[in-house]
């Protein structure tokens, strides 16, 4: 449920961001917690990262090797950082992603 979770506000958000807003998303994670933005980027393809590279979900689970909680963990990430920079740190703003139901 996480999971779907994650990734439906992740592709769902990137219908309504710019790239811009996705780098900026990025670079908030990698300022604010000290992720290196390269590994990130492959994971911010979800949210239409310009510079992450034309994956698959199955693809992108598979860069990060033998722990697909570092894919959900970097999802996570994504959507906080979505909310600090898209959302003016208003975690409703991501609720209006949420899958019917």
């Amino acid at each position: 449920m996480v999971f779907s979770t994650l990734i439906h506000w992740l592709v769902a958000a990137r219908e309504q961001i710019t790239e811009e807003q996705a780098r900026e998303a990025v670079q908030w994670v990698s300022d604010t917690l000290r992720v290196a933005q390269d590994d990130l980027v492959y994971a911010a393809g979800l949210i239409g990262h310009p510079d992450a590279p034309p994956v698959t979900l199955n693809e992108g689970m598979e860069h990060y090797g033998e722990n697909p909680l570092t894919f959900v963990l970097y999802m996570l990430l994504l959507s906080g950082a979505l909310v600090a920079t898209v959302g003016d740190g208003n975690p409703d703003w991501l609720r209006q992603f949420d899958l019917a139901g």
